[in-house]
């Protein structure tokens, strides 16, 4: 029987194609809510894709893969930009990306899934960095995650209280939560134990809203 010989070239390919792949699957679907169609649903799990990719790799590697994905976000969402500057758009994407390659740097470093707690402190580094971007140099605070459920309105209702800062730590609490079963396979009491804080959040934001 002939056995099948891989290339070690091919070998090292596959994996970066599969992470480029769900780092591009990721800004993709974080930029739907944005546009005309505004699919908000897309940003409750929108960053489960880029999490996986994250996936033990070195804080270098998760900065590309992270910086890729807010390229490809960015790209996607300001791309009306355009019709004023060509130029201007494509150095903005690259500026505003930063802030993801910044937040896949630190989450690398983090161990999401065992720790029933990673989506309040993963949520909290996601909010400090979007209002950094809102202030810095004279700041860019368009398409915060909060504002990708404009038209959600039980959810948004916080926002009298936190501003639209809570709406995006919410959405992305739901993002680790989402991560946290799908990459463990979870029993059931397992998913209440480490998943009940953003359970318990969205709970209280709904009746609040509603």
């Amino acid at each position: 029987m002939l056995r099948q010989i891989k290339s070690p070239v091919a070998s090292r390919q596959s994996p970066v194609f599969k992470d480029l792949l769900l780092c591009a699957f990721s800004g993709v679907l974080l930029s739907f809510p944005f546009l005309r169609i505004n699919l908000w649903v897309f940003a409750w799990f929108g960053f489960v894709p880029l999490f996986f990719a994250l996936q033990n790799k070195s804080k270098t590697q998760a900065f590309l893969l992270a910086y890729f994905t807010g390229l490809i976000f960015w790209l996607g969402t300001i791309y009306w930009l355009m019709h004023v500057t060509l130029i201007g758009m494509f150095l903005m994407s690259l500026y505003l990306a930063l802030y993801f390659g910044l937040f896949g740097t630190i989450v690398s470093s983090l161990s999401i899934p065992p720790r029933p707690f990673a989506p309040l402190y993963i949520s909290s580094i996601w909010v400090i960095l979007e209002y950094i971007r809102s202030y810095l140099m004279t700041g860019f605070p368009w398409a915060l995650l909060g504002y990708s459920q404009s038209t959600n309105l039980p959810v948004i209702q916080i926002a009298d209280i936190t501003g639209a800062w809570g709406v995006s730590f919410v959405v992305m609490m739901a993002n680790v939560a989402v991560y946290q079963v799908a990459s463990c396979n979870l029993q059931l009491a397992n998913i209440v134990r480490k998943c009940w804080l953003p359970v318990v959040c969205l709970a209280g934001v709904l009746v609040y809203g509603y």
